[in-house]
């Protein structure tokens, strides 16, 4: 008799639309704070200069970075930023709402993942996936970090 195996998770997590506007939105503000206040002319156009060059590098980054998480009961949680997997610990001061997910991990050593002693911070927007996709990570992490 076959035994039947449960589907892993294998999701794509995509650049936010929601974040990405509210990058623009701080920087406007900064951009306005920059010009309203009573700094010399050359100063203003300097800090103006330095916010639109923060904007230009933050989007560039968030329109570049595209995460892949997996679970499978064989080999638990995995990550990749593009390249191969990491096996990777799921933190319990992961943060689950409904609206975003503050997802705390480490690396396992031994991975070949970059700065695997320091513990890292993935922000998912629930734009940032299929509605249906968003659930079902919510799901699958409350059910395999409360144990």
């Amino acid at each position: 008799m076959s035994q039947i195996s449960k589907p892993g998770l294998l999701l794509t997590i995509k650049s936010s639309k929601r974040l990405k506007l509210m990058v623009i939105l701080v920087h406007t503000l900064a951009l306005t704070a920059a010009m309203a206040n009573a700094l010399a002319l050359a100063i203003k156009v300097g800090l103006s200069a330095i916010i639109f060059l923060h904007l230009w590098l933050i989007t560039r980054r968030l329109n570049a970075e595209h995460y892949t998480i997996k679970h499978t009961d064989a080999f638990d949680w995995e990550i990749s930023e593009g390249h191969g997997f990491a096996s990777i610990e799921i933190l319990k001061s992961t943060v689950i709402t409904t609206f975003v997910l503050f997802l705390h991990f480490k690396p396992s050593s031994g991975t070949g993942y970059p700065n695997s002693d320091a513990k890292k911070t993935l922000l998912v927007l629930n734009d940032s996936l299929a509605e249906e996709d968003y659930r079902y990570l919510i799901v699958k992490l409350r059910t395999t970090i409360i144990k």
